[in-house]
């Protein structure tokens, strides 16, 4: 049974929602790009997309066996063999073709399959581009045969295409100008690092305003992209859904924490004590308290070694093992470490990302983002921040409450945080008072210092009253 709404799409978020309404009814799309920018996988992509949702796909290869093809795919969890077996998929190797008169033989086989299969991927269209480029009548009625497929017949085209490296011309003839949707994939090195773009070069009637689209190919998942928020929809905090801090001190302060919204903890870069992971901790207990599910993403220290802070808190402060708490910990928090000094920032920005979509967490607790802000900022730091602020708003438009904390590097970035937080929590000492004080303010309340023994004491009143609940 073939779906009917929407009839085709790309299978990656991104370009589904900039190209969607193009690709909808069908289209020609030509996909470019040097060896190795993962033109096959975006094609495969969407070959198996369209399968799953019912319309059956025809895989024309010229470059790979069956089964090296299904064998590579299965790395991104894409199961062709599966599909194939629903009679939803077809894998149609073709040796190269050195006569152009055979162009014609090829034209009538494929047309033999026009009508069950509506989505058709040719990888790769270069060999045949270079074969007829000598012939016009010949180039002319293979060119006809895809647009007509893609008009008349009202089909899906992928055509894949090689690009020498180092090279981004195309020059490939009146296939490019017939084209609906002409994407460039591309991968560059910045400090040794692989960044990966989709160029958005043509679309036809579509008022695109964004023409690149960083990507990242990650291991058992295939292409992953993600888009910042359009103007139109940018999302507001959710001013319905808050959640109160676990003692009343808090609540009176900063007054509740609105879902979706960012809070920024500074802390002393030089003084780093137990004393200063309170206010993460304070987070944690906050999440554990309305049993929000967490992820704690960590740039510097091991996996569930901040877990392990809040139960080492709590042993020195319960006279018996808290057993509830490891459980509320264990069912409704995760860890992940990431070291962005291994990611180029387009492929931090959309590993975190990502990470936030298979874990679908309320409260996502970023620890010592100081380190990817001192990694990527301090050569480009307008690109870091909008990279930043497009994150903030991709998490709030999902209703994903943001902890930052961070060590205390300067002014103008703890006021740049700051400018983009409804949150602000800081902890300082002076040479006239040396006890830690904490500097606190939220949306649309008056500032206020405090002892931090108010903060630790909040802290203490969740432990004590989740490890004194009777079992």
């Amino acid at each position: 049974m073939i779906s009917q709404s929407p009839r085709f799409v790309l299978g990656v978020e991104s370009l589904d929602d900039i190209l969607g309404k193009v690709v909808d009814f069908g289209a020609l799309v030509l996909i470019a790009g040097n060896p190795g920018a993962g033109k096959t996988l975006l094609a495969s992509t969407i070959c198996y997309a369209n399968a799953s949702r019912g319309i059956p796909c025809l895989y024309v290869s010229l470059q790979e066996t069956k089964e090296v093809f299904f064998r590579h795919m299965r790395d991104f969890n894409m199961d062709f063999g599966e599909l194939e077996s629903r009679d939803l998929f077809k894998y149609y190797g073709l040796p190269i073709i050195m006569d152009p008169e055979l162009i014609n033989t090829l034209i009538n086989e494929l047309s033999t399959y026009s009508s069950k299969y509506k989505v058709l991927v040719v990888d790769s269209f270069t060999p045949l581009s270079r074969l007829i480029e000598k012939n016009s009548e010949i180039r002319a009625i293979l060119q006809n045969f895809f647009y007509n497929l893609a008009k008349i017949e009202k089909s899906l085209v992928v055509l894949v295409a090689e690009i020498p490296m180092g090279k981004e011309a195309l020059n490939l003839g009146d296939i490019e100008f017939v084209s609906d949707v002409v994407l460039f994939l591309r991968q560059c090195m910045e400090r040794g690092l692989v960044t990966r773009f989709i160029e958005i070069r043509k679309a036809r009637e579509a008022p695109v305003s964004i023409g690149e689209v960083p990507f990242k190919i990650i291991d058992k998942v295939g292409i992953r992209s993600f888009l910042p928020p359009q103007l139109e929809e940018l999302p507001s905090i959710i001013r319905g859904v808050s959640y109160e801090y676990p003692c009343k001190e808090l609540n009176e302060v900063l007054g509740p924490i609105s879902a979706g919204s960012s809070m920024f903890v500074a802390i002393p870069a030089d003084a780093r004590s137990t004393e200063n992971y309170v206010p993460g901790l304070v987070s944690l207990s906050l999440a554990l308290k309305h049993k929000l599910k967490t992820l704690v993403i960590d740039y510097v220290r091991p996996p569930h070694t901040f877990i392990d802070s809040l139960l080492e808190y709590a042993a020195k402060k319960s006279p018996r093992s808290c057993d509830t708490l490891k459980k509320l910990v264990n069912e409704l928090v995760s860890v992940e470490y990431v070291n962005p000094a291994t990611m180029s920032l387009e492929e931090l920005y959309t590993h975190e990302i990502e990470l936030v979509r298979q874990h679908q967490p309320k409260l996502l607790i970023l620890n010592r983002v100081d380190i990817p802000s001192r990694i990527h900022g301090i050569e480009k730091p307008e690109k870091y921040f909008t990279y930043l602020w497009n994150e903030l708003l991709w998490f709030r438009k999902r209703g994903v409450t943001v902890v930052r904390i961070s060590t205390y590097v300067n002014r103008e970035s703890y006021l740049q945080n700051s400018s983009i937080s409804e949150t602000v929590v800081r902890l300082f000492k002076t040479l006239r008072e040396p006890n830690l004080k904490i500097y606190l303010w939220s949306e649309r309340k008056t500032p206020k210092i405090i002892d931090f023994q108010v903060l630790s004491k909040c802290l203490d009143e969740f432990v004590y009253g989740v490890c004194s609940e009777k079992k």
